[in-house]
Formats: C-alpha cells, structure tokens, sequence
C-alpha cells in the first residue's frame, strides 16, 4: 500500500458521521495512516462547534445524518468565508445517480462511497495533499 504524504500526515481532520461505529473506525483508519489530530462529530450541527473551536483542514462527511445532512454542511461551509476553502469528502453509501449529480452540482469535489477501501481513501488524501 502506498504511503501517505508527510504533507496528509500534518493536517487536522474532522470526520461527521451519525453512526458511531463509521465515525470510530474513519478514525482509526485515518490515524493508522499517521494522522495525529482527527476530530469527530455525530452530525452536521455538532461539526459546526468543532470548526469553532479547532483549526480543520478536511473533512470526511456522511450524506445521510439528522439536523443538518452533509450537503447542507457543505453549503453552509462555502457560504462561511472562514471555512470556504476547506477541502470536503461526502462519504455516503448513496450511490444512485441521481445523487452524485446532485452532489457534484452542489460543488462536492470529493466523494467516497461506502463501503470503501483503506486504500482508496488513502489515494484521496494524497490528492487533496499531495507531497
């Protein structure tokens, strides 16, 4: 498997995910890839606080969550000049059509589909990081 740029290893991730589970074991991939400051949140209103009160450079985001879903996290972000730039990962077991393009019209860059691979998350964090 190939490594993660020492550039990946320095950021600050938060990873929003309503299920427990998902969210513990995104964190334990990323910091197995040498990531040592990973954040969590259980949905989109709780990932808001964290922004506020740590610096984040990416964010791994479920579709699917109560009170604010991931496209409306990702919205709300780009409408926010503080947090505009921050590179956003919707990962989400959605994988019809239909909502990709809904996605990618709503200016989703980045999109893993669930299940998913250690490695392809790996090759996503050294494209949005790369060396």
């Amino acid at each position: 498997m190939p490594n993660l740029s020492s550039k990946a290893k320095a950021i600050n991730v938060l990873v929003v995910d309503d299920a427990p589970t998902m969210r513990a074991l995104l964190v334990a991939i990323l910091k197995s890839f040498g990531i040592k400051r990973v954040y969590d949140a259980e949905d989109g209103v709780s990932a808001v606080r964290v922004l506020e009160s740590h610096s984040i450079d990416l964010i791994f985001c479920d579709w699917e969550m109560p009170r604010k879903n991931g496209i409306e996290l990702f919205q709300e972000l780009r409408d926010d000049t503080e947090y505009k730039d921050i590179p956003f990962v919707l990962v989400t077991s959605v994988a019809e059509m239909d909502k990709v393009k809904t996605a990618i019209q709503s200016g989703i860059k980045y999109y893993i589909v669930k299940p998913f691979k250690e490695l392809t998350l790996l090759e996503r964090l050294n494209e949005i990081f790369p060396e």
